[in-house]
């Protein structure tokens, strides 16, 4: 039986995927947490075979959570389930000790196809990220402009007023979010620029023309 940990900060993800994995004899989904610091209390306490993680959650992201599991618990193998297929994310995830990448949009067979792959000891990519991957390839041997990090439009606007000097309570109250949303943006900004602290994710983004 493959014990499985579901991470995800939406509940409603959470029941879909459970009745999903359940429906296999061999896959037991024996906890379900919507936080990476939960995550890993659970883990304390309950080993599982694989953990199914979500990038996007706030707080401690998918890719910082994963560091944290593969450091702590490096037999458990780590399934990244997300929305994002932006490459710099895919490869974050796969740095900080993910074996598996899959959408959302994913339906009940690769998903399975997926967890059985990584507990061979293999890595997976879903089809969609797989074809997106060979389109950035293609992309970058057909052109010799280096390839420019892609952020969203409200990373963009939140990369602009940290520019500005804005403080993390001075940008969540601008824009209606809660303080945690902002550190979670600012975090995902930063991985996917590949930047180590403030100073290099705003020096890249002006290198890039980010902000333009």
């Amino acid at each position: 039986m493959i014990d499985v940990l579901i991470v995800d900060d939406h509940q409603i993800v959470i029941e879909g995927l459970k009745l999903l994995l359940e429906s296999n004899a061999d896959i037991s989904v024996i906890g379900t947490v919507n936080s990476g610091h939960a995550a890993l209390d659970f883990l304390e306490y309950q080993p599982v075979h694989l953990v199914l993680l979500d990038i996007f959650m706030e707080g401690m992201n998918g890719i910082e959570t994963c560091e944290k599991i593969t450091k702590q618990f490096p037999a458990i193998k780590v399934l990244a389930l997300t929305t994002a297929n932006d490459t710099s994310l895919i490869r974050s995830m796969f740095n900080a000790g993910a074996k598996g990448y899959l959408m959302k949009n994913t339906d009940k067979e690769e998903l399975t196809k997926a967890i059985h792959t990584l507990l061979k000891g293999d890595s997976f990519f879903g089809e969609e990220v797989s074809k997106y991957i060979l389109t950035e390839i293609k992309g970058e041997s057909s052109s010799s402009i280096s390839s420019i990090p892609r952020i969203s439009r409200r990373e963009k606007q939140i990369l602009q007023m940290i520019v500005d000097e804005m403080t993390t309570a001075e940008i969540a109250k601008q824009l209606f979010i809660s303080f945690g949303t902002v550190e979670t943006h600012r975090r995902n900004i930063m991985n996917k620029l590949g930047a180590r602290n403030t100073a290099g994710m705003v020096r890249i983004a002006l290198e890039h023309g980010l902000l333009n």
